[in-house]
């Protein structure tokens, strides 16, 4: 879980010193899951090592610095929810890696796949080791994953047939998430990536295609959770709606600050995006401000 994957706990990383008071203010994000674009690229990524220097009270990041590692241009959602947009301290776990996909069985892109980022975090911190005393009160586990899906999945079958295989296998991970002891989930649908500008410029029926795969996948997603609350009463579970956020920007660039909905630019200020598929910083801020209202059920925000 290294570029594509959203995994994070906040919690505090100095059990010897902090006091309790203080230890259970804080909240473990674990950005567990993928965020998969098609470029190879992550929505979520850091680059974030769990050998690395680890998430504290005074680098909530832990490694690499914020801003850095990511497809923005600079901070992303996940580093702005941990420094910025936080109303108590946030320590961050990110495995997501560019590129990802839910299963390298189901979608095969040749990185790290989200079942493999899983299965890191139960490594390294499904234990709850001293460096991470996460407790299923504090722990928050993110999970945005599909795009990569789509984009490299979509060619040779039908929403019908690919997306029930992805849910099974993305249910498994998050019931292996359940079983370590997580109670507390976000979960991201995919944007619109057919409005990105590589899209648009595969034309129309790219367009079309992407449209049909993305609510099909989203709406899978949507029955996912439905099912797991039902069966997990225990849960306090939070879907971030993207797809429809996204689009606020892009149907009225100007009233944020961007010239159109289509350009990109690397410094990830000038344009809604950053490249021909991955969204920019500011987009990313924007997104971040927008989530606060939804995440307070999980604590910290």
């Amino acid at each position: 879980m290294n570029h594509h994957d959203l995994g994070s706990v906040a919690g505090s990383s100095t059990a010897d010193t902090t006091p309790p008071q203080a230890q259970d203010a804080m909240t473990y994000l674990f950005t567990l899951e993928v965020i998969d674009l098609a470029s190879g690229d992550s929505y979520t990524q850091t680059e974030f090592t769990v050998n690395g220097t680890q998430p504290s009270a005074t680098n909530p990041m832990g490694n690499p610095a914020l801003g850095t590692g990511t497809t923005s241009g600079g901070t992303n959602w996940v580093g702005y929810l941990t420094t910025l947009y936080n109303a108590s301290p946030v320590l961050s776990y990110n495995f997501a890696v560019g590129g990802a996909t839910i299963d390298n069985s189901i979608v095969d892109t040749k990185v790290k796949d989200v079942t493999s980022q899983v299965q890191d975090f139960e490594l390294a911190y499904g234990k709850k080791p001293a460096s991470a005393p996460w407790t299923s009160e504090n722990a928050v586990f993110g999970f945005w994953i599909g795009i990569n899906d789509i984009g490299w999945g979509h060619q040779n079958t039908q929403p019908s047939v690919l997306v029930p295989k992805l849910m099974a296998q993305y249910r498994y991970l998050v019931e292996k998430i359940y079983a370590s002891g997580g109670r507390k989930f976000l979960f991201l649908n995919v944007p619109p990536t057919d409005r990105s500008p590589m899209i648009i410029k595969e034309g129309p029926e790219a367009v079309k295609t992407y449209a049909m795969w993305v609510k099909a996948y989203n709406n899978g997603l949507q029955t996912l959770i439905n099912d797991f609350k039902l069966s997990h009463t225990d849960t306090t579970i939070v879907l971030y709606d993207t797809w429809s956020f996204m689009p606020k920007i892009l149907d009225d660039p100007q009233t944020y600050g961007f010239p159109n909905a289509t350009c990109f630019n690397e410094n990830g200020t000038s344009c809604i995006w950053w490249n021909h598929y991955h969204p920019g910083q500011n987009y990313h801020k924007l997104q971040a401000a927008d989530m606060r209202q939804y995440l307070q059920p999980l604590g910290a925000w």
